[in-house]
């Protein structure tokens, strides 16, 4: 599907490999280093941390530390070489017990951005963090390292959020996550929205995110809310893409909506974007990734946290097959192209990484961290049932794949989370939805929005659905807010709250409903004599014994 690169890309690639490869060595050199500090010193009085401070995919004797430096004022811009940053880490907020500390380039190509990769810590502990840069200092950051990779907590609890469109509202839940006690944040994408709406109750007239400027303004922007930098500051945090960071619904290489296809030179054009798109993306997160270099980032990963608790981030949108009919949302029919076997969410290679991710795990509960909902969601329409394609419904022999993989490799307990459509729901993945004692694969979690919203014109086709798709035990289209998981050896419980407005700056928050799910053995699903969804190159899936169906999360309402 990739296009080779553009004489432009590839020169962009060379010259940030270059400057990296510089950056991570020049602070060694005294007279660099005297450099990089004379530079702070230079910039006009004011604060230099704007958008505040980030930690993010802990492991357990560390953390990506994350700040980026701006000019305190505009008319006066940063100078085009890196800038000294100093950084030290604390086991307490007062910064009595200082346990590690290091200098660090806020790296000029990068837009000035900061990521320290912090090794050293003690496990499972907090510690609080701060970054200096000419006797100016930054907000005090707090995080929490993961535990011992061998060891099994009690319990680890953390938040799952996606979908914070600027224009549709307040970061209300944010202002009540960063209250939570929590261990950790998941993001599954959408933390901007390209485009602009000048509509209450927080019109933007920012032009379209297209380039670098216009991505890292857009950035600059939402970064800069309080609630946002709250949450930030209070835990660390694992983050994906989806489509809203570059492009909505973007399809692989095809552009928004998959509108390139077949013309080499639209291509062209939306993977140079894509490119600066991941690179703004980069310069605002506390990623343990390299910085991407093009428009190719390798962004799916395999994240330990315990015995307890493992994380597969995945990207479901720059490798995905072109939707079924060459339509996503929308579309007033079914398509039976959506379960051919060359129909890839993920494109072939990522679906032999997370194969063996699958060989390999043997952690008590596998979370599958990803954009879109993987669950069946028919929507009825008259006598037949039409999908939103650029779901999982639009590529169901992958995820049939998948979920064969589980079931193949006997993985433990897997969960998926979701978000994308600004609903919330909890449901089962089921290789065949139209036998009701079908077992439940997976359970997953699609957490509503942060603020963006739910066009209420579809909210009689969601309910709908709700009632046609019998394996969902819960949906909410008409709140926002984020999802708050419990994990322990025995249960995995879902709390999803919910914001009273989003309207207003303020906001309560409650909890809308709760699931449980219980510790369960490796599902085995009944022999299938002709299977039908397997791609030549990928393993064909085992037969395995006829079982029991399994144990099926209970629902309780709390509020």
């Amino acid at each position: 599907m990739n296009q080779p690169d553009q004489p432009m890309l590839t020169s962009r690639r060379a010259f940030l490999a270059g400057t990296l490869a510089a950056a991570g060595v020049a602070l060694l050199d005294p007279r660099a280093l005297a450099a990089a500090r004379t530079r702070a010193a230079l910039l006009p009085a004011g604060d230099l941390f704007p958008l505040g401070v980030a930690s993010g995919d802990p492991i357990a004797d560390g953390v990506i530390l994350w700040t980026r430096i701006l000019s305190p004022m505009p008319a006066t811009p940063l100078p085009d070489a890196d800038i000294a940053v100093d950084w030290e880490v604390a086991t307490d907020q007062a910064f009595t017990t200082i346990v590690a500390t290091g200098t660090a380039p806020a790296v000029a190509a990068l837009g000035h951005s900061v990521h320290v990769d912090v090794t050293g810590l003690a496990p499972d502990t907090v510690h609080w963090y701060r970054f200096t840069a000419d006797a100016r200092t930054s907000p005090v950051g707090r995080t929490k390292t993961f535990p011992d990779p061998t060891s099994t907590p009690a319990k680890v609890t953390f938040a799952v959020a996606t979908c914070q469109n600027w224009s549709d509202g307040y970061y209300t839940a944010y202002e009540n996550m960063a209250l939570e006690d929590l261990d950790l944040v998941v993001f599954v994408g959408d933390y901007i929205y390209e485009s602009s709406a000048n509509r209450q109750p927080r019109p933007l007239t920012l032009p379209r995110s297209e380039d670098i400027p216009t991505y890292r303004a857009r950035y600059e922007l939402y970064k800069g809310d309080p609630n946002l930098q709250a949450a930030h500051q209070a835990f660390p945090w694992i983050l994906t893409v989806d489509d809203h960071e570059v492009a909505n619904d973007m399809v692989g290489d095809f552009g928004s909506e998959g509108a390139g296809e077949g013309d080499p030179a639209a291509i062209a054009a939306f993977r140079a974007r894509r490119a600066d798109a991941y690179q703004v993306w980069y310069e605002h997160q506390p990623l343990r990734l390299d910085a991407p270099s093009g428009p190719d980032f390798t962004l799916h990963r395999m994240i330990e946290h315990s015995a307890l608790l493992r994380f597969f981030v995945l990207d479901g949108r720059q490798y995905r097959s072109h939707y079924p009919n060459g339509k996503g949302i929308g579309t007033d029919a079914d398509a039976p192209e959506r379960n051919a076997p060359s129909q890839t969410m993920l494109g072939l290679d990522q679906e032999a990484w997370l194969d063996d991710q699958f060989a390999a795990t043997d952690a008590q509960w596998n979370v599958i961290t990803q954009q879109t909902v993987m669950t069946a969601m028919p929507i009825p329409a008259g006598s037949n049932d039409f999908y939103n394609f650029d779901q999982w419904d639009g590529y169901v022999a992958a995820r049939n794949r998948l979920l064969h993989s589980l079931v193949d490799h006997r993985v433990r307990n897997p969960m998926v989370l979701s978000g994308d459509i600004h609903l919330a729901a909890m449901t089962a993945v089921r290789v065949d939805y139209d036998d009701p004692d079908a077992p439940d694969v997976a359970n997953e979690v699609v957490t509503t929005s942060i603020s963006s919203r739910f066009d209420s014109d579809l909210l009689d086709l969601f309910e709908a659905g709700l009632e046609r798709a019998t394996w969902v035990r819960y949906g909410n289209g008409l709140d926002r807010g984020y999802a708050r998981i419990t994990v322990t050896p025995t249960e995995w419980t879902t709390d999803f709250r919910v914001v009273a407005s989003v309207t207003q700056q303020s906001s309560t928050v409650r909890t809308d409903f709760s699931d449980v799910v219980a510790d369960r053995d490796p599902v085995v699903l009944p022999v299938d004599p002709t299977p039908t969804t397997t791609v030549p190159q990928l393993d064909e899936p085992t037969a395995t014994a006829p079982g029991a169906t399994p144990l099926p999360g209970s629902a309780s309402f709390t509020g």
